[in-house]
């Protein structure tokens, strides 16, 4: 008889072959860069009062706060809108939310969608809903955002809910240092469970580009997964985030530690239990120093479920240059 385990293995390994628009608890999606270059200022982002909204039903509204913390002459470059948003449905048929968004900074704006990112368990279950990250520009960048609020605009009985709203800006200031940027999106719905293995369940995150490391004076990489964090049961080591590390040939735990005692960084760093969702606040960040740990290029991240369940939807990367040199 087929055991039960050899099925879910190979309703993985189908979904797996299925292609690109194919969707599966696997890391089949990396997120794509929408932003990089070199710039005199920085980023921000934040994720304002956000909380978990529970269901939005047609009409209903959810609103969050945003206070980005800027320096006083930062001059404003490009401000972006993420709406993390899950259970997607009606009655029990997955279906696309419809959301009306409305920016507020002064004036009130309907922010227009540039993007929607989408993943799912990837093969038929009951709860088998989208889940996913909308992005909406800001038309007028340099006037600062403060508010936004999602309305379920469905004509039918269609409802979500939304994890959370994080706010994006980026910005010039003659005060700030020189550094590097880079902004990622997507959504790559990560869980080893139904027979995806750990090592299936790991997003890869490519940081392209060469970096003067010798110039580098400290570099903040900053991921976003919803759900990421927050389990029902303690897990443990139920995520991990890692940077340049070759999981491959392992040498022995006692060796590697003796190798980076010595060589800080030889093989990059490994960090577990990354993430801090909790159920009010369900979008996970993890913001780390990883300047030691970077090459002159082909700089990879890695994130992988243990466990956990988790949607990784952003990264940003920021390398300070410090001062541009006459």
């Amino acid at each position: 008889m087929t055991s039960r385990r050899t099925v879910l293995l190979a309703i993985a390994l189908v979904t797996l072959l299925a292609g690109p628009a194919s969707a599966s608890y696997a890391g089949d999606k990396p997120l794509v860069t929408v932003m990089t270059g070199t710039i005199t200022g920085g980023y921000a982002f934040t994720l304002g009062n956000s909380t978990y909204s529970g269901t939005l039903d047609p009409g209903d509204s959810y609103t969050v706060a945003f206070e980005p913390l800027l320096p006083a002459d930062a001059r404003i470059t490009d401000t972006r809108v993420y709406v993390y948003w899950a259970w997607s449905r009606a009655g029990q048929q997955a279906v696309y939310p419809t959301m009306r968004v409305l920016a507020r900074g002064g004036e009130q704006q309907e922010l227009g969608r540039a993007e929607r990112y989408v993943d799912s368990k990837g093969f038929v279950s009951t709860n088998d809903f989208f889940s996913g990250m909308d992005v909406y520009p800001v038309a007028e960048p340099g006037k600062r955002t403060t508010a936004v609020t999602v309305t379920n605009a469905a004509d039918e009985n269609a409802s979500f809910v939304v994890q959370g709203v994080g706010l994006l800006v980026v910005y010039e200031s003659p005060s700030a240092p020189r550094g590097m940027l880079w902004v990622k999106e997507g959504c790559d719905m990560l869980y080893s469970s139904y027979g995806v293995e750990t090592g299936m369940a790991t997003s890869r995150i490519e940081f392209e580009g060469a970096i003067d490391t010798g110039a580098v004076r400290s570099a903040t990489l900053h991921l976003v997964a919803p759900s990421g964090g927050y389990t029902r049961t303690d897990v443990p080591e139920k995520n991990a985030v890692s940077v340049n590390r070759k999981t491959g040939d392992r040498l022995p735990a006692f060796i590697e530690g003796i190798l980076e005692a010595i060589f800080p960084g030889y093989n990059g760093k490994e960090w577990t239990d990354a993430f801090d969702a909790t159920e009010q606040s369900q979008v996970g960040a993890d913001i780390r120093e990883i300047a030691p740990y970077l090459r002159s290029r082909e700089n990879v991240v890695t994130v992988r479920d243990n466990g956990d369940y988790l949607l990784l939807t952003n990264a940003f990367l920021w390398v300070d240059l410090g001062e541009e040199q006459a």
